[in-house]
């Protein structure tokens, strides 16, 4: 199994707008995960790895108190129950 991002749950609840473009970790199996790396989802082998991208992409300065605003775009995918998060990565990142 492997994990990706995809857009807080909490998204459309008006009492929290902080997560509007939030993220949180989806477990996805291996044929899933597959197609989401060719839609450009990111994947995760554990659920700390995904947690910690999670607030990479949302708080890249490291300031939680923000509102959440990762680079990138959600797709809606009939095979997921949230929309995957899509992340637009600058010119100047590294490849591990």
């Amino acid at each position: 199994m492997a994990y990706t991002l995809v857009r807080h749950n909490c998204w459309m609840v008006p009492d929290f707008p902080r997560f509007a473009r939030g993220l949180e970790p989806c477990r996805v199996s291996p044929g899933v995960a597959r197609v989401i790396s060719l839609l450009g989802g990111v994947l995760f082998e554990s659920l700390d790895d995904a947690l910690d991208a999670a607030d990479g992409f949302m708080y890249p300065t490291g300031d939680p108190s923000i509102t959440a605003d990762p680079a990138g775009h959600f797709r809606e995918l009939p095979f997921l129950k949230l929309p995957l998060f899509v992340p637009e990565f600058s010119g100047d990142l590294l490849a591990a």
